[in-house]
This record gives C-alpha cells, sequence and structure tokens, in this order.
C-alpha cells in the first residue's frame, strides 16, 4: 500500500469529540466502516434528549416553555424549545419512556456534550390570580364533641349524630356526601384536583370558627391551586390542619380498679383481716 496516494478526509467541518484510533493504528474495513472520530458540527447549537413519562407525554405535546439546569451551573436556567417527540418507546425497569428532543442555543459554549439536564416543562401558566394551597382542598374539620357523641348515654345505649334533615347519617347539612341536591357536583377532599371542579374550603373567621366556602378551581402545580371564582377574597385565612384539644382525646376513668394487689389496688376483705403467708 502506497502511504503517499492515501487521503483520509472529514465529511463535515467541526470540531472532534473523541477520537478512537491512534496514530499508526492498523484500521481493516470489513462489512461495517470503523469509528474513527466523533466530530460535532456546531457546538452552538446543541440537543437535549430527554426521557418523559408515558404519564407525562401527553402534557409534553402541549407545552409552552423549557428551562433546563445542569449541575456545572448552578442557579443558571437554560431555554428550550421542544423539535421533536420520537415514537420509539423505551422500557427500563417497567417504565416506560419516550425521547424527546429539545434545540438549544449554546452561543457561549458552557453546555458540554454528555452533560445531565435536570428539566422543567411548563404546559400552562397563570399570572395575577387568586390561589390557595392543595392541603386546604383537602381538609375537612372535626368536631370534637362530635367524636364522642355515642360515648354512652342516660339509658346506657350509644346513638349516632344525625343531621338537620333527620337522615341520620352524621353529616351537616350541605357538606360534601350529605346527599344534598346542591352539593351533588362537589369534589369530595379525596378526589385528586382537576381543572372546573367545584370544592369545598374552610376559612376561619375573627373567632377562629371554621366557615364554609364553595370555590371553583382551576390551574394546579400539585402544590397550589387557581381560584376561578367562588366567595373567597385575598387575604382570608385558609384552614389546612386542625389540633384537637386534650379534651377530646380518650381519658381513663378514675374509678376502674385492678386486681388485688396489683398497681396499688387496695385490697378488699373486712377489717382486721389475717396475714397472708
Amino acid at each position: 500500500m502506497n502511504l503517499a496516494h492515501t487521503t483520509i478526509t472529514s465529511p463535515i467541518d467541526g470540531i472532534v469529540v473523541s477520537r478512537d484510533v491512534s496514530v499508526g493504528q492498523t484500521v481493516a474495513a470489513s462489512l461495517s466502516a470503523p469509528t474513527l472520530f466523533t466530530i460535532a458540527n456546531d457546538l452552538t447549537k446543541m440537543q437535549v434528549i430527554a426521557n418523559i413519562d408515558q404519564a407525562d407525554i401527553g402534557l409534553v405535546e402541549n407545552a409552552k416553555a423549557v428551562k433546563f439546569s445542569v449541575d456545572a451551573f448552578p442557579g443558571k436556567d437554560f431555554d428550550g424549545k421542544i423539535e421533536q417527540m420520537r415514537l420509539n418507546p423505551q422500557n427500563v425497569q417497567n417504565v416506560v419512556t419516550y425521547n424527546v428532543v429539545i434545540d438549544v442555543d449554546n452561543p457561549d459554549q458552557k453546555l458540554k456534550p454528555g452533560m445531565t439536564a435536570n428539566l422543567t416543562i411548563t404546559i400552562d401558566e397563570r399570572n395575577n390570580v387568586l390561589k390557595v394551597p392543595n392541603a386546604a382542598l383537602r381538609f375537612t374539620p372535626q368536631d370534637s364533641t362530635a367524636q364522642r357523641t355515642g360515648s354512652g348515654n342516660s339509658n346506657g345505649q350509644g346513638r349516632r349524630q344525625s343531621g338537620a334533615n333527620g337522615s341520620g347519617n352524621g353529616r351537616p347539612e350541605g357538606a360534601p356526601g350529605s346527599g344534598s341536591g346542591n352539593d351533588v357536583q362537589f369534589a369530595p377532599p379525596t378526589a385528586p384536583v382537576l381543572a372546573g371542579q367545584t370544592r369545598i374550603i374552610w376559612v376561619a373567621d375573627q373567632n377562629g370558627t371554621p366557615q364554609r366556602r364553595r370555590i371553583k378551581v382551576g390551574l394546579s402545580d400539585g402544590v397550589s391551586t387557581e381560584v376561578v371564582e367562588g366567595n373567597l377574597q385575598e387575604g382570608e385565612m385558609v384552614i389546612t390542619g386542625q389540633t384537637l384539644s386534650g379534651a377530646a382525646k380518650s381519658t381513663t376513668p378514675t374509678n376502674q380498679s385492678s386486681a388485688p394487689g396489683f398497681g396499688g389496688a387496695p385490697r378488699t376483705g373486712g377489717g382486721g383481716g389475717g396475714r397472708r403467708n
């Protein structure tokens, strides 16, 4: 082989990312051409290959913006744009994901090939809206006196507290699940938050008494939820939890006796009884 008549030409102009051969190494090409160099055409234009779970792939189609960060530059966000959603599923440990190609401008060449990116995909956005924490949508007040109802009446029988309509379901009138005609469309507190639902929240008045309010929810980010309509004003204190007082806890009766000779209980017997050996 005449080396003077051999010319190796790069297929594209760019930057060599990796070299898989050394100087003087013999390269044998059989059915497949070996890889000599990995060349990047333009590092100012890069792509992020994101693995999106199948449960979220439907929302990604309507994404409006993509931001991501890398560990090399903490606190700095990079902007991207979804260019392609590949249909080939990836199944890793029974988790199905899809590859989404995101185009990124890299004029300063801060982003390097092979970096791991943490993505934040914005599906929808609301500005200057009233919002409530999701914990307030799941809260239901507990009456400490109602918990002790039925512990014992004068006739020795327990009785379940009934509502004002005499249905005997133990729920106040108008509460979710009480069967009232106006509350049929209300979502229960344990239901997932979806846009367009009518939910019940509780607001503390000046005396600290819970007051029931009805709202219609909109967009949610998993932590807070938008209030579309309802009788809730900005600045009102919504209730997200409740701490019951000690009076609501069950106590052990003081007249309960134990076995003789245990726990300091008095012995039963006549005065001047004999001593046990």
